[in-house]
């Protein structure tokens, strides 16, 4: 589907081309007809020699309506912008031209109207003056067309003309989160609530659970119709009316938006590029109070910006838009801001519900840049640059993408060896190349630096290097098993180490681990406290199993443990259980051993406690 939209100074005759191309007259309202001026915006719609058709919205000219203006401005796919052939570009002219500039609606016509009232020397000087001022515009090198709705001269070729733009136009995007930004609400007898307004984003179909946005409320679509003919399913693109159930039509305002439930959150805050337009008669200063139209919406706003202290006209920046109330606005959406009389500038939202940023900071004025020029791909490293660790839905997150586009993104990107896939689950985590790089060197480093430092450490306490890398748990076991595939670290239990690391152990320290097993080799089930031997080589013992620590200075030689855990076990296979007083009479040593030796079969799950008894597990 195609939505065409006029544009232009008040009394250019807007409405009566509109009339004379498609048979409908599209100012409704009595006031309109008396005084012979769009107030509201009117809709109508043109048929194609194809059978297709064309949604045509046209919106007042008169500068008291711009607002109005706004509200139908964002969903054209082609701007009609109108000039009289007997007065040329008008004021009105030029801020419409700006603000269809600030929207990006790159396709147009310019239709020179009432050309039966011009000679054709004052309608090439018009053209001249038309193209000067679309210079520089996303409307620059549009075609024009002269006519007249009077005596029909060059209608005909402008149907042409639009036909050919709807069959070259590209189809919109289908995501499946379709938005319908509200520009009508009324109730119909035997239908109920039904709005209207310009489809995007997803496709609607009668039954569909649908929400209102900010408000909240739920409805549920009973009928569709587009061009007054009712249809199943409308298609992004598509001027459609909504008739919706459980809600009365006194509850909407224009500006909700009609969405599926649960697709969209709603912001007060967001990040955005911003530009003045260039013939702006006031700067946009910080802490700017503005009004904010985007959709079919506008809200009072505050404008931080973030890069400059104004923003002077024809100037791009940076800045955060404080709205008064809650709004579903997605990155990529495009906006207007005015003060009470004039349109300042506008731009495209990047971040939505984004944290309060310190100003002229370079790291967020990289991210926004990233997020407004980059391409999917280049904003996806950049995030993931920042993350380090994340799945899909993560990056959707960071970078306000939609998850499909994600997706197809990180499936390239992984291709191509810019992404690591760190696991191959539902959820899988990914890193940049850079990042693998970078945390590689951080890794061995921290490794290197620990096994220098504790020689005799078997490795280092996973915990203790994940908290050097600052990752969280799934992001860490990821990495470390990326790492450890690649040969380049070993793990081990709760510890790690690099590759090829061994405990080694000097001369004088073998001596003094091998006088010290003598004597727990001798003194058996009753060891003497192990505080006369250095820490660091009882553990190192401890990690080779040479020794058992059963604990506070009760140490036991592994081989003697064994034996001891052996006759208890023996001894519960026969007895049912085992006490500690039953632990001294087998073993011939003390409470204190006894008692050390039978919680760490605890520890070990050999045994369990039973009231003052211990049986097997």
């Amino acid at each position: 589907m195609f939505v065409a939209g006029t544009a232009g100074h008040v009394d250019h005759g807007k409405s009566t081309l509109i009339e004379k191309l498609t048979g409908i007259d599209p100012d409704r309202l009595r006031a309109e007809k008396a005084r012979g001026m769009t107030i509201e915006l009117g809709f109508a719609w043109l048929e194609l020699e194809d059978g297709s058709e064309v949604s045509i919205v046209d919106v007042p000219g008169h500068e008291r309506f711009v607002k109005t203006m706004l509200m139908g401005a964002g969903g054209f796919d082609l701007a009609l912008l109108i000039v009289a052939g007997d007065e040329g570009p008008m004021p009105q002219t030029r801020e419409h031209l700006a603000i269809l500039d600030l929207l990006e609606v790159s396709d147009g016509i310019v239709v020179i109207t009432k050309s039966d009232l011009a000679d054709s020397e004052l309608i090439e000087l018009i053209e001249i003056e038309i193209s000067e001022i679309l210079e520089g515009t996303s409307l620059e090198g549009s075609p024009m067309i002269a006519v007249s709705a009077e005596t029909g001269i060059g209608l005909d070729d402008l149907r042409g003309m639009i036909t050919d733009f709807a069959r070259n136009k590209p189809a919109r995007t289908i995501n499946e989160r379709p938005r319908l930004f509200i520009d009508r609400a009324f109730s119909v007898a035997g239908f109920g609530a039904v709005v209207t307004g310009t489809l995007d984003g997803g496709r609607l179909k009668v039954g569909d659970e649908v929400a209102l946005l900010p408000s909240g409320e739920t409805a549920r679509i009973r009928g569709l119709q587009s061009h007054k003919s009712q249809i199943d399913i409308a298609v992004p693109g598509t001027r459609v009316a909504v008739s919706i159930s459980g809600i009365s039509h006194t509850e909407i305002e224009r500006g909700e938006a009609l969405i599926k439930r649960g697709q969209f959150d709603t912001t007060t805050v967001f990040d955005a590029s911003l530009r003045s337009i260039s013939d702006a008669k006031r700067p946009v200063k910080h802490n700017h109070h503005i009004t904010l139209y985007g959709g079919t919406w506008e809200e009072p706003a505050t404008v931080r910006l973030l890069s400059h202290d104004e923003l002077k006209a024809g100037e791009t920046g940076w800045a955060q838009i404080n709205m008064s109330n809650p709004r579903p606005i997605i990155k990529g959406d495009r906006f207007v801001i005015r003060d009470s009389n004039d349109t300042l500038g506008g731009g495209v939202a990047l971040v939505t519900n984004a944290p309060r940023h310190r100003r002229n900071d370079p790291s967020v004025i990289e991210h926004l840049q990233v997020l407004s020029e980059g391409r999917p791909e280049d904003v996806i490293l950049h995030a993931l640059g920042q993350l380090v660790v994340a799945n899909c839905t993560q990056i959707a997150e960071a970078t306000h993408m939609l998850i499909s586009d994600v997706e197809a993104e990180v499936s390239k990107l992984t291709g191509t060896g810019d992404l690591i896939r760190l696991t191959a689950d539902a959820t899988a985590l990914y890193m940049t190349r850079s990042n693998q790089d970078s945390l590689r060197v951080q890794v061995r480093d921290a490794l290197t630096d620990y096994h220098n430092r504790y020689p005799l450490r078997r490795g280092m306490p996973r915990q203790e290097l994940r908290n050097r890398l600052r990752l969280d748990s799934s992001g860490f076991d990821a990495i470390v098993d990326n790492i450890v595939n690649d040969g380049l670290m070993a793990q081990d239990g709760t510890t790690v180490r690099m590759a090829g690391h061994e405990v080694m152990f000097t001369s004088t320290q073998k001596q003094e681990a091998d006088r010290f097993l003598d004597v727990l080799r001798e003194h058996r089930y009753s060891p003497p406290a192990w505080n006369k031997i250095d820490a660091e080589l009882l553990g190192a013992l401890t990690d080779r199993r040479e020794v058992v620590s059963a604990g506070p200075e009760v140490v036991f030689a592994a081989e003697v443990f064994d034996e001891m855990r052996d006759k208890i076990i023996d001894y519960c296979q026969v007895n049912d259980a085992v006490s500690i007083n039953d632990v001294r009479e087998l073993l011939g040593t003390s409470r204190k051993y006894s008692l050390a030796l039978l919680e760490q079969l605890d520890r070990d799950n050999v045994t369990m406690r039973v009231g003052d008894m211990r049986v097997l597990r």
